[in-house]
């Protein structure tokens, strides 16, 4: 008697797809979160590398941290730049900051950058040729503005037109042994990109003077946003070399609002207001940004 081969019905067919749909639609989310859960453990990582980086550069210049950064002018030289950043060129070519202690980056690619969580923007910019490996370019780490020598206020060196020159003390790094609670001070944080994929060297909740288009459009480049848990929390470094995951709003207090409005009045605007991505502007019970010490002018 000859084999009688039976074909699936349409119906048959149709229930085996419904039942992919349905495996697919439980399985992808919660590959989607694993992988999510995985770019944020790399980004703690990351941060924490860097905080030993900065502790092995602070122990080697009597507990003084590399400079931010920044374009302020200062007095000595007349109208010299600031040339002491954390992750920036030295005047004679060298690398400067931390990057003896690093050695590690990529230019382009946020997965395979020490500087940048997994899941910031790759940089899609020109890069020139015979650039030296550790010039900046892709990154979403910025160093808090305000760990400085000195500091006159975001006001006087982010917002006036003609920018005063600052002494010397500006292009110098803070001493960890002047600030009374390291635990409780950002030393680098998660800010939005330009559209290519780079950001500030240096800033702060009330710093708004950039260069590009921001990638989060609600905020300027380099305001503290959140990458993670669906762009509600972000990876912060303390001053003390742990890492934290809070939300971004929660690491100042309503007390400086006032001053966000006024010199940050685009974002306050677009992003605080509206709450965008749950920012919650001016959350916390502790504001973490302010080192505490004499010669800071705070905000």
């Amino acid at each position: 008697m000859p084999l009688i081969r039976r074909a699936f019905t349409l119906i048959e067919l149709l229930v085996v797809i419904a039942i992919i749909a349905i495996l697919a639609a439980i399985l992808f989310p919660v590959f989607a979160q694993a992988k999510a859960a995985a770019y944020k453990t790399s980004c703690v990582s990351n941060n924490k590398n860097l905080g030993v980086s900065f502790l092995l550069y602070g122990t080697d210049f009597d507990d003084i941290l590399p400079s931010p950064g920044g374009g302020t002018r200062i007095v000595d030289p007349p109208n010299g730049r600031v040339m002491t950043g954390w992750n920036q060129t030295n005047a004679d070519g060298s690398g400067g900051g931390i990057w003896p202690y690093v050695k590690s980056r990529s230019a382009t690619s946020a997965k395979g950058n020490i500087y940048s969580c997994p899941e910031a923007t790759d940089y899609t910019g020109v890069i020139p040729p015979n650039t030296p490996i550790w010039e900046d370019f892709q990154r979403n780490y910025i160093m808090n503005d305000y760990l400085r020598g000195s500091h006159p206020g975001t006001y006087v060196t982010n917002v006036l037109a003609t920018t005063p020159q600052q002494p010397v003390s500006f292009a110098s790094g803070i001493s960890t042994t002047q600030v009374p609670e390291v635990a409780n001070v950002i030393l680098l944080y998660e800010g939005s990109q330009r559209t290519d994929g780079g950001t500030n060297r240096n800033g702060a909740p009330y710093h708004r003077r950039t260069a590009g288009i921001s990638s989060r459009p609600a905020f300027t480049i380099g305001f503290p946003v959140g990458f993670h848990s669906g762009r509600r929390m972000a990876n912060f470094l303390y001053l003390d070399g742990h890492v934290k995951t809070v939300a971004p709003g929660t690491t100042w207090t309503a007390d400086s609002n006032d001053e966000l409005q006024t010199i940050n009045p685009f974002t306050w605007t677009n992003a605080c207001v509206p709450n965008v991505d749950s920012i919650n502007c001016g959350s916390g019970r502790v504001d973490q940004w302010n080192p505490q010490t004499g010669n800071i002018v705070y905000p």
